[in-house]
């Protein structure tokens, strides 16, 4: 699985997945950002990450790239299994139907 993903699509990922453009340290926390990794990343020494410091810090960048092509993989997956949902339904109609 590649985590070479253009950072403005990550970008937009991540401000989805965190509801916001700044990573606080208890949502680091909630997916699974290592405390230490976390203030080593937190250039600034604010009580957030912004998004540059995520996208700089290669560690944090390829976390939330997995994330992404995690969530690509799941959403294939769903939308594979209602493609096969429907042309089940499809076979079942056209053979009721006595075609």
């Amino acid at each position: 699985m590649s985590t070479n993903i253009n950072p403005n699509v990550l970008k937009n990922f991540i401000i989805k997945t965190i509801g916001a453009d700044k990573l606080t340290a208890n949502q680091a926390q909630k997916y699974g950002v290592d405390a230490d990794k976390y203030t080593e990343a937190n250039v600034d020494e604010n009580n957030y990450l912004e998004l540059d410091e995520i996208l700089e810090d290669s560690e944090l960048y390829e976390q939330f790239a997995v994330m992404y092509n995690e969530e690509l993989e799941q959403k294939r997956e769903t939308q594979d299994e209602e493609a096969a949902k429907e042309e089940q339904a499809k076979v079942k109609d056209k053979n009721e139907s006595g075609v």
